[in-house]
């Protein structure tokens, strides 16, 4: 019978402090959330040399005839790099689907990447940790793909949770959060995760390094306080949910000073929504722009504001907080 394996990774959000866990900030700090909206990786062994990569959201697929004619194309490569850099030269089935919607801003490419991963070891019977699965992926976006990637992300995906991460780029001292039960219950009630549709951060990406570069004292200032945001964040997690949207807000405000195109007209109602609820905390998740929004309600005014924002036509996601990681199982 043909191998069968079944893996799935999380997303994550509201990462205060996202930004400095890049290559060029080098020593930062992150806080981030992990929540129950999946990539899921489901392999079949075909018994023949083909590897057939299939896409289930988004009705693509592609055929490779076998290990050697693996090429960069555009199409389905992140797949592609993870079979290059486990050498997995065997026929096989791939179907992908993720729960975040793409250029979501929630890490999931880096979900999917660590997704893979775990279900290309189970099939190949390498044993993997955690955290070699997340170096790995991170390996495989920024070296195999040439791809601007941070390291909050891949972590996120391999180990599940609320993480605190101390940033030695590319290292990792990754440390988890113990939260209370009624903290838990507190905060998967007043989270509201909206979508406001995929974003490119290229750009920014691309003017933010340029200012860091040459010290800009307005970007070096920001990046700055969302470190110490993610440091502030580990010591209050625990304490009243109007702590933590504080920090939510303050990380916000030094996440817009990075660049213009941080906000834009719609994020900017979905923060005037916010602010006539009285919603505890803000923030674009990601590198901010576009793509998804975490939003720390009042607990007696959640209904309300999600009613808001139903009722100006934004998409809300639902989610829970996650406190497990990649797994996969042979079927």
């Amino acid at each position: 019978m043909p191998k069968k394996i079944l893996s799935r990774a999380p997303v994550r959000i509201c990462d205060i402090g996202g930004w400095t866990d890049t290559w060029f900030y080098q020593k930062g700090a992150v806080l981030n959330f992990s929540v129950d909206l999946f990539s899921y990786i489901y392999l079949i062994e075909n018994r023949s040399q083909e590897i057939r990569i299939i896409s289930d959201n988004l009705g693509i697929q592609t055929i490779i005839p076998d290990y050697n004619s693996i090429e960069y194309n555009g199409n389905l490569d992140l797949i592609k790099a993870g079979i290059k850099i486990l050498e997995i030269s065997k026929g096989l089935d791939i179907h992908i689907k993720t729960e975040a919607p793409p250029g979501s801003g929630m890490g999931t490419s880096a979900s999917l990447a660590v997704a893979l991963l775990g279900a290309l070891a189970k099939i190949a019977e390498v044993n993997l940790s955690s955290g070699e699965i997340a170096r790995l992926a991170h390996i495989l976006e920024v070296e195999e793909l040439k791809l601007e990637s941070g390291v909050q992300d891949q972590y996120a995906a391999a180990f599940g949770g609320v993480n605190f991460m101390n940033i030695d780029y590319p290292s990792v001292d990754i440390e988890h959060i113990q939260i209370t039960e009624s903290k838990i219950l507190e905060l998967e009630k007043q989270i509201i995760l909206l979508f406001i549709g995929p974003r490119s951060s290229t750009e920014m990406h691309k003017a933010v390094i340029k200012n860091f570069k040459k010290g800009d004292p307005k970007t070096l200032k920001s990046l700055e306080i969302m470190k110490d945001c993610a440091k502030k964040m580990r010591t209050v997690i625990n304490s009243n949910t109007e702590a933590i949207g504080k920090i939510m807000n303050e990380n916000w405000n030094a996440q817009k000073g990075l660049h213009p195109l941080m906000t834009n007209q719609l994020i900017e109602k979905a923060e005037a929504i916010a602010s006539e609820s009285n919603a505890l905390g803000f923030k674009c998740n990601g590198a901010g722009g576009g793509g998804s929004i975490t939003i720390l309600s009042s607990i007696e005014n959640e209904y309300e504001l999600r009613q808001k924002y139903l009722k100006n036509n934004f998409t809300i996601l639902p989610c829970k907080l996650c406190f497990e990681g990649v797994k996969s199982v042979e079927l």
